[in-house]
């Protein structure tokens, strides 16, 4: 699917790709073209791409509508337009913890929380919660750039360092 040209501007930053791609699909669901930038970039390097951001672009003249759609979605409204399909024969969800009716979803990980559950951890499953209070998530973006430094300093240190000295002792010569 080709997007024509338009002025982009950045949407959010996504943690990992699954969650650009439940981003995108969002997006598409409702005709917005986006863009992931740093995608094939992360793919490509293995295990030091998970250190990329990944950045999600819509044309300037969609960027409202879809903050909003993505406000919607996260207050655990449904989009626009969006009617569920009535289906007789499903079953209710159940809290894996205390097997109660689920009344809503981890904010975090979308596993199905009781009202125990929602309101004694604001949103949050019990691991994401507990992963919350031991700071796991504090500043995920600076963690990321320092390490991605430390692997570049780690992949190109060394040969900078050996050209450097070679070129001080040509120089000294």
């Amino acid at each position: 699917m080709g997007i024509p040209d338009h002025d982009f501007q950045l949407l959010t930053t996504c943690g990992d790709e699954s969650e650009a791609a439940l981003v995108r699909a969002l997006l598409q669901a409702d005709n917005i073209p986006c863009i992931i930038q740093g995608e094939q970039h992360r793919s490509m390097l293995g295990v030091a791409g998970a250190y990329i951001e990944l950045r999600v672009l819509v044309p300037a003249s969609e960027l409202e509508h879809a903050r909003e759609l993505l406000k919607s979605v996260a207050r655990g409204e449904p989009p626009v337009g969006f009617a569920p399909a009535p289906d007789a024969d499903s079953e209710e969800a159940h809290c894996a913890l205390h097997a109660q009716r689920a009344t809503g979803t981890c904010q975090r990980c979308g596993t199905f929380l009781c009202a125990s559950c929602d309101g004694a951890s604001a949103g949050l499953c019990e691991d994401c919660a507990e992963r919350n209070d031991s700071g796991a998530g504090i500043q995920r973006g600076r963690k990321r750039k320092v390490i991605a430094w430390l692997i570049l300093l780690f992949l190109f240190g060394p040969p900078f360092l050996l050209m450097l000295a070679s070129t001080l002792n040509a120089l000294l010569r």
